[in-house]
């Protein structure tokens, strides 16, 4: 159902003294049918974040700013690294939505997962849109359990209107940042680097028990350009790098993920609906990722793992508005991946020491794997009457490593009056599996991984929302029935320890509940907002799915004290999540609990050039463990300690 936000025009008019009746009028969702969509008819559970409220939430992060959409749990896994969790839809490695920018695919081949922290940042970022629920009939596999549909900020409208701005970033644990945008009619260019401390306490209990004190320095590089040399023709390239902890491991080795990832894209747009519209995107994306591990005393090199692999692929869709009352969407789409490079070598282990002659091997069980995805779609709008809109759309994707897939999606939106909407929803997804979960080495030779099928999920949603002038709420109930989750399986190994391979899971998940998000403005001053989630998660063996929370929440406020100055407050809920580990750790005190954390912040003008942001994250140094995604049967995952930070940003026109 709709967010109604506080959106920012091209042309930098201020709508703060609009009503919220009236915001909502203006906003346009675009992912939920590719479509321009006014946000209250677009088909499904969807959510829209511009710049301004990036500013009001007190956000930096894609990561920070999903903590405030109904039906996604985040879950921090390993040492800065989180998994978004939709309706119940759990996974290890973050690879079970699927992150988009400007309509390129982000991922990384072996783990099939995005980053949505550090390593993108806000500062050239125009808009955010979140499906939360199937989206495989358009946008494929991954996009499983719901898609996130980031915008760069688009050109200016003249050349008159050319702009550069910097921004300095600074904050407790060393944080020291700067970024640079420059923004004209036809050419972008962004550079940023950061670099900080993990915001962890120095001697801190890893994932297997042990308090230990590592390295906690990273930092993020990020350059960026985007040109538009002709009318509906866009190209641009992203580089992008981060050097991070990983795991908390006993204290014995340093563990850090270096990665690094080149992409270039096209964007192509011709004609017009009435008359017939093409769009393509076809992109290159050469993506590279170590896991590297150093000895503590003497600092040698213990081990290093490579994650190398390239992607590519094009989509391209004909729009077309056909007989006055239905716009059809016609398209296909191939996309690439190739691992080039996943070879291991172990330089040293805890029972051996340093090896005279290191040992070499490959992650995958097929070191040059390649697969190709080859699909077809399909989309009707069908404007039924002025209040009614019928969606229906279907997909068919040709996978090269598995058994090709179906699916489909039926929406109906009816909206009686301008203040009420109804939706109903009903979907299919897919989700293939991962080169790690299908390829992966294993310790035992003769072991054989059984043959993996692709995970998949039905949904139904229906949904009520209503407009007040200065208020709004909507209501999303769902049911999803999910089948084959791909799920870690132990085998032994050579040394009696157990290794993980992947298995589907033989029982059918099914997961219920109920979102709420609702807006107020009681005042031109303040702004009231709150989502609240519901969720039943259950299968045959477990009854009730482990580490899912059942209630979530959050609540914020928002106060204009002067004229281009604000205060925000935000607190966030979770109860109590069930965990996997056992009775040998009693003393372990780590278990996932309800919690509340708050969170401040503050922005406006210095001078008609110059604004500032500031925040202080976890406000009351709140204790929050994570149910733990890998090693779960002993330690669960600490999230981050207090952090102040602060943005100066310098907008100079020219």
């Amino acid at each position: 159902m709709p967010v109604s936000s506080y959106p920012e025009s091209s042309s930098g008019e201020d709508y703060t003294e609009l009503s919220l009746k009236e915001l909502m009028a203006l906003e346009i969702f675009t992912s939920a049918s590719m479509l321009p969509t006014e946000i209250k008819k677009a088909p499904g559970t969807v959510y829209s974040f511009n710049r301004k409220d990036f500013l009001r939430l007190g956000v930096r992060t894609i990561d920070e700013l999903l903590d405030y959409v109904p039906g996604l749990q985040q879950n921090q896994y390993k040492k800065r690294h989180r998994s978004v969790w939709a309706r119940g839809v759990i996974d290890r490695y973050n690879n079970k939505m699927k992150m988009l920018v400007d309509g390129v695919p982000m991922q990384h081949v072996y783990y099939g997962d995005f980053a949505d922290g550090e390593n993108l940042p806000l500062e050239k970022v125009d808009k955010v849109e979140i499906i939360v629920g199937p989206a495989s009939s358009l946008y494929g596999a991954n996009a499983f359990a719901g898609v996130i549909s980031v915008t760069t900020r688009p050109f200016t409208e003249n050349a008159q209107t050319s702009y550069v701005e910097t921004t300095l970033d600074v904050g407790d644990n060393s944080r020291t940042g700067g970024k640079i945008f420059y923004n004209s009619q036809k050419l972008q260019g962004f550079v940023s680097y950061l670099d900080q401390d993990a915001p962890f306490r120095k001697n801190r209990q890893s994932f297997i028990g042990d308090k230990v004190s590592q390295p906690r320095d990273e930092d993020y590089t990020n350059l960026y350009f985007k040109a538009q040399p002709v009318k509906g023709l866009q190209l641009s390239f992203n580089y992008q790098a981060m050097d991070t902890p990983f795991v908390f491991a006993p204290g014995l080795v340093n563990i850090n993920t270096d990665a690094e990832s080149y992409n270039v894209s096209l964007h192509y747009e011709f004609g017009d609906l009435q008359q017939g519209k093409l769009e393509t995107i076809a992109y290159f994306t050469d993506d590279q990722a170590a896991e590297k591990e150093f000895e503590q005393t003497t600092g040698k090199k213990a081990y290093k793992e490579n994650r190398d692999a390239v992607y590519y692929g094009i989509k391209s869709t004909w729009f077309k508005k056909m007989f006055s009352v239905h716009t059809l969407s016609i398209g296909a789409e191939w996309q690439h991946d190739e691992a080039k490079d996943m070879d291991k070598t172990r330089y040293w282990d805890h029972s051996n020491g340093f090896y005279l002659i290191p040992k070499s091997g490959s992650l995958l069980t097929v070191p040059g794997e390649q697969n190709n995805d080859y699909a077809l779609f399909i989309q009707d709008v069908w404007e039924l009457s002025d209040e009614l809109t019928m969606t229906l759309g279907g997909r068919y994707d040709a996978f090269d490593a598995f058994d090709n897939d179906r699916n489909y999606r039926f929406a109906l939106v009816y909206t009686p009056t301008d203040r009420q909407t109804f939706k109903f929803l009903w979907g299919s997804s897919v989700r293939k599996p991962t080169y790690r979960e299908y390829l992966k080495v294993l310790d035992v030779p003769d072991f054989v991984q059984s043959k993996l099928d692709t995970e998949k999920m039905q949904t139904v949603e229906l949904g009520y929302a209503y407009q007040w002038q200065n208020a709004n709420i909507s209501v999303t109930g769902f049911y999803n029935e999910f089948e084959d989750f791909i799920k870690q399986a132990d085998a032994p190994t050579i040394s009696n320890v157990e290794d993980e391979y992947f298995v589907n899971d033989n029982g059918t998940w099914r997961m219920h509940g109920i979102e709420v998000l609702t807006e107020y403005r009681p005042v031109s001053r303040i702004s009231l907002r709150a989502s609240l989630g519901w969720l039943k998660a259950q299968n045959r063996q477990y009854n009730n799915i482990p580490y899912i929370a059942e209630w979530n929440a959050s609540l914020f406020a928002d106060y204009q004290w002067m004229t281009s100055h604000f205060i925000g407050l935000s607190a966030f809920y979770n109860s109590s999540r069930e965990d996997t580990n056992d009775s040998r750790f009693p003393d372990k005190r780590d278990d996932p609990d309800s919690f509340v954390t708050l969170d401040f912040n503050a922005h406006g003008q210095l001078l008609d050039n110059i604004s500032y942001q500031l925040g202080v994250k976890n406000l009351t140094d709140e204790k929050v463990f994570d149910p733990a995604g890998d090693f779960s049967d002993a330690y669960n995952t600490q999230r981050t300690d207090r952090e102040v930070w602060g943005k100066l940003t310098w907008h100079y026109p020219f």
